[in-house]
């Protein structure tokens, strides 16, 4: 598969969410189905059946629900794209692929604000901000490795009462200076 196909394949909203979702456990269309209400069920169907095809997902398990049966879906292998694999893609369709994640935080964003009548920014520890520092690639490389490190350790955690499912985001880019 070409890395744009593996890419179209991966960022688009609906199966991002999907692979996400199924990152965390094995689910059915039925569970999928209650955690994303906003999809209808066929499109689930047809999601799930790209990601198969596709090879990122198999099915785990089969058992019947009053005489039909319903698979439960795992993820085979991260949604990832290689270093190799993201310089094979055009510059149009990066900024694609860029703009199609971005739209998918912003609907992650309204969904969270709401799913509550007055939701609490603070208490939750919701924030967006940004900044700009002068960094080598070294330098650059040594402050992200203890975050990717503990995100490593974290992301591994199960669910218990007391912890929430929380997303987070980290984009970096180069500003384009002055000469």
């Amino acid at each position: 598969m070409h890395p744009s196909e593996k890419a179209d394949l991966i960022i688009h909203p609906i199966r991002l969410r999907i692979l996400q979702l199924l990152s965390l456990e094995p689910l059915t269309i039925r569970k999928l189905d209650k955690l994303m209400p906003d999809v209808a069920k066929s499109s689930l169907y047809r999601h799930i059946r790209k990601v198969l095809d596709g090879g990122f997902v198999e099915i785990a398990e089969t058992h019947p629900v009053k005489g039909t049966p319903e698979n439960t879906y795992s993820l085979v292998q991260a949604p990832h794209i290689t270093a190799d694999e993201v310089q094979q893609i055009s510059k149009e369709d990066h900024l694609r692929y860029f703009s199609s994640y971005v739209a998918s935080l912003v609907q992650g964003f309204k969904a969270y604000l709401d799913s509550q009548e007055t939701p609490d920014l603070v208490s939750d520890r919701v924030g967006f901000s940004e900044i700009q520092f002068y960094a080598d690639i070294d330098e650059f490389d040594a402050l992200f490795m203890p975050i990717r490190d503990q995100l490593s350790k974290i992301s591994q955690q199960p669910p218990q009462p007391g912890r929430r499912l929380r997303k987070l985001v980290l984009i970096n880019h180069p500003e384009v200076e002055e000469k």
